[in-house]
């Protein structure tokens, strides 16, 4: 995946969001698009997508996600073995996002996620998938009393 690639991906990205009416800000740092949700109850919550390159057949491949929650470095160190199970259960029964985690080299991620072709993201696509991946996200993260996303 070269650099070209994900910038022109990073600005359609960003094209069709305008179109949806949804601002976003490109994080060149990060290589990604984000936008922010107000969620009921004053609660808001950051999307982010990433280019994550090219199908088996040639698509653009991007993914919409979502924190829900950090926890400390090291297999499952911060999160008990119900929680990691609890994730796995929700994961069979959420439409349009699945859990995962993003790590970095000082703490884990727990995302909402979900991957799309950008080649056939239209407007209402887009707002639909970032708008769900926002509500999945914040519903684990009230689990914990916290909006810090």
């Amino acid at each position: 995946m070269s650099l070209q690639d994900t910038v022109n991906a990073l600005k359609r990205i960003s094209e069709v969001a305008a179109l949806a009416g949804i601002q976003t800000v490109v994080n060149e740092e990060a290589q990604r698009v984000e936008m922010g949700f107000g969620l009921d109850q004053g609660r808001s919550q950051v999307v982010c997508v990433k280019y994550m390159g090219k199908s088996p057949e040639d698509h653009d491949v991007i993914t919409f996600f979502s924190p829900a929650r950090v926890i400390s470095k090291g297999f499952l160190k911060g999160m008990s073995r119900e929680s990691a199970i609890e994730l796995l259960r929700l994961n069979c029964n959420m439409m349009f996002a699945r859990f995962g985690i993003l790590e970095s080299e000082k703490e884990v991620m727990i995302v909402a996620s979900v991957d799309h072709l950008l080649d056939t993201l239209d407007p209402a696509e887009l707002k639909h998938t970032a708008l769900s991946v926002a509500i999945a996200a914040d519903r684990y993260e009230r689990k914990f009393g916290k909006d810090e996303f």
